[in-house]
């Protein structure tokens, strides 16, 4: 049988020389078209000016890297590097080709929880619990919605809380 690359391009080209391709039964790929990303796009590009400023980094990459921290219980650096060793992290974070170079600096992703506020990290979160728990072939170990105060999000945004609430 012969199939043509241009009706079934690969993933990271560049990376899989010979055509190889990902595992679509891979978790994280699975994850990625349950997600609502458009929301998260749209929630995202409210905290940013139209037309002034240096442009902010996408918000599929931000979410993606949030999420992956939340997922693997991991530091800023720790989810950086695991995206930065994993085409299937990169593919979930919605890059094209594989990023052999540094990408993201793991700073910015205290500066964007810091700026996009505890709403819509409990936003991010609860749209990530709801996508678990809809298919439950989806195995990530971290994640405990009944256990309250567990992730990472649910404690980061009550510490904002009560430091407002004072």
């Amino acid at each position: 049988m012969y199939r043509s690359e241009k009706f079934n391009p690969t993933l990271f080209g560049k990376l899989f020389h010979l055509g190889g391709k990902l595992a679509d039964s891979n978790r994280w790929l699975k994850l990625a078209e349950v997600l609502p990303w458009e929301r998260f796009d749209a929630s995202y590009g409210r905290y940013f000016s139209a037309g002034y400023g240096r442009p902010a980094r996408d918000s599929r990459l931000i979410c993606g890297l949030l999420a992956v921290k939340q997922l693997k219980n991991l530091s800023d650096e720790d989810a950086v590097a695991e995206f930065m060793e994993s085409p299937y992290i990169q593919a979930f974070c919605g890059q094209e080709y594989f990023a052999l170079e540094d990408v993201i600096n793991p700073g910015i992703l205290s500066e964007r929880r810091r700026r996009l506020g505890p709403d819509f990290l409990s936003m991010l979160e609860t749209e990530l619990s709801a996508a678990l728990k809809a298919d439950k072939d989806l195995k990530f170990r971290s994640v405990r919605p009944e256990a309250a105060g567990a992730c990472c999000f649910g404690a980061l945004a009550e510490k904002i809380r009560s430091f407002f609430a004072k």
